[in-house]
């Protein structure tokens, strides 16, 4: 409305060059030739003007995880686009005079890190501060992960192993005992050491040692059962019924 006013004209910057030289956070902007009104050729000329630049500026004990934040807002509101603002024109990091940050500069040249555009802002934010500490934890984990697969496999195979120590009791006292006074006594121990040993729950790879168990349990069995034979078959005398080798006794 101004412009079509008899007796005003827009004042145009010769100098621009020269103030936005001396003045970073000044920019030239140009209204070309009948711009403003086409048919009324309005301006009659170029015009170049001088336009200050909207600047975001925080304290020094701002977050650098919000500034990520702030400038994903203001970029998503943005400015709309008009004869003089292009789109996309703001925020920029041009025409600023006051320091940028480093966080700054890599949302400009980058834009927002990369796990905030997947994930939650908290969970990105403390998968960002902890990148410092990845390799000291990758330095402490690295012997962990060599010790887990022995110590896992020592796991499993405590469950079976633990029984071991009553069948080499058992065997002891068929070798060096009198068995037979307690042969009832120890086949019901080696059935309640099967019961359990049947309920045990293995990986599958873990299956030769269980099966090896119940192998060693029957072994016992026979062994307690063909022990209480021979010695049936056993005189006063000490020799052997049935042609019996005396060695087996």
């Amino acid at each position: 409305k101004l412009l079509k006013s008899p007796g005003i004209q827009l004042f145009s910057f010769h100098r621009a060059d020269a103030y936005t030289s001396h003045f970073h956070f000044m920019s030239k902007l140009t209204i070309p030739e009948g711009a403003i009104d086409f048919v009324q050729n309005i301006p009659s000329g170029n015009i170049t003007l001088l336009s200050p630049t909207a600047q975001i500026v925080v304290r020094d004990d701002f977050h650098p995880a919000l500034i990520d934040l702030l400038l994903s807002a203001v970029k998503e509101v943005g400015t709309p686009s008009d004869l003089l603002t292009k789109p996309g024109e703001f925020p920029s990091p041009t025409f600023v005079d006051f320091p940028l940050s480093s966080d700054a500069e890599r949302f400009y040249t980058s834009g927002p890190p990369f796990l905030q555009r997947y994930l939650p802002f908290w969970l990105a934010n403390f998968l960002i501060r902890m990148k410092i500490m990845l390799l000291p934890l990758l330095a402490l984990l690295f012997p962990l992960f060599k010790v887990l697969p022995p110590f896992y496999r020592w796991k499993v195979r405590s469950r079976i192993f633990r029984w071991y120590d009553q069948l080499m009791e058992i065997d002891y006292q068929i070798l060096h005992g009198n068995a037979s006074e307690r042969q009832s006594e120890y086949l019901t121990q080696l059935d309640k050491i099967e019961q359990k040993v049947s309920k045990i729950k293995v990986p599958r790879g873990y299956t030769r040692e269980l099966y090896d168990m119940r192998i060693h349990i029957e072994m016992l069995r026979e062994k307690l059962i063909g022990a209480d034979e021979i010695l049936c078959c056993t005189i006063p005398n000490g020799t052997i019924k049935d042609d019996q080798n005396p060695s087996n006794n």
